[in-house]
């Protein structure tokens, strides 16, 4: 029975892992760019192969690495008939993405990380959960791992382990999309890793949503489209995918050095919210852009980043903020910041009292 649009919240208690036929099963698709990870590598795809869910497609994207990634992908393939692998040339994650997409045919794609590793039925719960609710797209928790693969008490996560009372949430697209903003910023909402989306979305028809090549945080500029578009969204409170903390990856580099392509998404989110009369999610984002803007300031003593950023928030401030209405208090705040950063952190310690103006 389908679902209607909003916010609601049930138990959900799963059962033992259930036994289908996988011909009668939606095939889904799983794509895995591959870049310099041979360590890791071989936990990803065991965790893949492993996953109750039997019907799968699992594409492993060789974007060109320079290490034995594409050997270890060939040797995968000739041990399981649903493996399959493209050599490319090093383009970065988003064409590696993007080139798993363009050979997918399953019904539903999920990607996942080359040097994380899953829940043997995170595949399955998330898909039973988008089928069940009507959903195109779903996505669960993670927890980080340490380098070594490690839990925070230095135990390894167990794949195997039961899963059963979690929490679901399903909402329509815009309560989706405000995870990105709330106060306490859900991280999940953030990352294109944890998660299932209706082939639809991300396939080869017309409207199909693409990432940009060559960006960083290009979760910037694609999921905020992925989640609207899904009209419907499923959100799994259980910890079901692993992401590895290791020197080097691009989420673990010092983000505070790349801030442009952060801000620039910020404004083509502006101009889709505007655009799509969503002025609700609008102003949300010129709240957290101008909000982006100062704490990457505060966390730079680069003068050249400082002036640039300075730049970045007058564009923000005369051709977003200035033309909504805001609080007197609002307004007061935001314009100090143009006046000079001790101004405003001056008047920031004022804030309970001009939050009564």
């Amino acid at each position: 029975m389908q679902k209607t649009c909003g916010v609601y919240k049930v138990m959900d208690v799963v059962g033992e892992p259930q036994e289908k036929n996988r011909e009668k099963m939606d095939k889904i698709s799983v794509i895995v760019p591959i870049y310099k990870v041979e360590a890791y590598l071989k936990d990803c795809v065991d965790s893949i192969l492993s996953q109750t869910y039997k019907n799968l497609e699992i594409i492993l994207v060789d974007d060109g690495s320079p290490d034995n990634c594409g050997l270890i992908c060939d040797e995968y393939a000739k041990k399981d008939d649903r493996i399959v692998v493209i050599h490319k040339e090093n383009g970065g994650v988003s064409d590696a993405r993007n080139a798993g997409f363009d050979v997918a045919t399953g019904n539903w794609y999920c990607c996942v990380d080359p040097d994380d590793f899953i829940h043997e039925r995170m595949i399955e719960i998330l898909h039973d959960e988008v089928v069940k609710n009507d959903a195109k797209m779903a996505w669960c928790l993670f927890r980080n791992v340490t380098e070594d693969g490690l839990l925070e008490d230095g135990m390894r996560p167990e794949l195997t382990e039961k899963v059963s009372g979690f929490q679901i949430e399903c909402m329509d697209c815009r309560e989706a999309q405000k995870q990105f903003y709330g106060m306490e910023l859900k991280q999940e909402s953030l990352v294109t890793w944890n998660k299932i989306y209706a082939a639809d979305l991300l396939g080869k028809g017309e409207g199909a949503i693409r990432f940009p090549k060559n960006k960083i945080f290009e979760e910037g500029y694609t999921l905020y489209r992925l989640i609207y578009a899904s009209q419907k969204v499923v959100v799994v409170r259980c910890p079901l995918y692993f992401y590895r903390q290791r020197p080097g990856s691009i989420m673990s580099s010092n983000a505070y050095k790349t801030f442009e392509p952060a801000l620039e998404a910020g404004l083509e989110r502006m101009e889709f919210w505007a655009g799509h009369k969503e002025t609700e999610l609008y102003r949300l984002e010129i709240n957290l852009g101008m909000y982006l803007i100062i704490t990457f300031y505060e966390k730079t003593r680069n003068r050249k980043d400082r002036k640039m950023l300075k730049t970045w928030y007058r564009r923000y401030y005369t051709e977003h903020f200035k033309k909504e209405s805001w609080t007197m208090a609002k307004k007061i705040r935001i314009a100090s910041f143009l006046w000079g950063y001790p101004v405003y952190k001056c008047i920031s310690s004022f804030e309970g009292l001009y939050n009564k103006l």
